[in-house]
């Protein structure tokens, strides 16, 4: 039996249904995102030249931006800063990660989940690169909304969710 064999025979059995726990699926989960977003990163870099766009829809581009801010491009060239709220972030979250994982309101924890995924994403980009590496172009004609990347899609999309959890919540009287 040769290497790859063996090492997806082993994958099989972590990955079986009945292996594979609900905490288990959450860090496969968080893998499989932040390995998107820095392959798709890693995709337009390869492939666009810096301001390069390529088509998609009337209302959809693949731009290659960078910048060193955060959402929309602001607070451009605070990098260090970002880097050291994204590791209090990471920390908090990893430190508190029993109880988050014991709670039982799945949609806290997807929602956490997101956030660690797109923080940890961007960060990667932050101390590798210095910048972040945006790509998602929407909006029409000269309207434009400003470019994102699967990181930030993580994080807001999160954030929502964590909202919409905690009312949801407080409106059903659970913690």
């Amino acid at each position: 039996m040769n290497r790859l064999s063996v090492i997806m025979s082993r994958l099989s059995v972590i990955l079986s249904p009945d292996k594979i726990g609900t905490k288990n699926l959450y860090y496969w989960l968080a893998l499989l995102i932040v390995l998107t977003d820095q392959i798709t990163k890693f995709i337009v870099r390869k492939n666009l030249i810096l301001g390069d766009s390529i088509y998609v829809l009337p209302f959809f581009y693949i731009t290659h931006i960078e910048n060193t801010g955060i959402a929309f491009g602001m607070f451009q060239g605070n990098n260090l800063l970002f880097i050291i709220v994204s590791l209090i972030i990471i920390a908090f979250i990893f430190t508190n990660r029993k109880q988050i994982i014991s709670c039982g309101n799945n949609l806290t924890k997807i929602s956490i989940l997101l956030i660690l995924c797109g923080a940890i994403g961007n960060l990667i980009d932050r101390v590798v690169r210095g910048k972040i590496t945006d790509f998602l172009d929407f909006g029409i004609s000269y309207q434009r909304f400003p470019a994102f990347n699967v990181a930030d899609s993580c994080i807001t999309i999160g954030g929502i969710l964590l909202c919409i959890s905690f009312l949801t919540a407080r409106k059903l009287g659970t913690p």
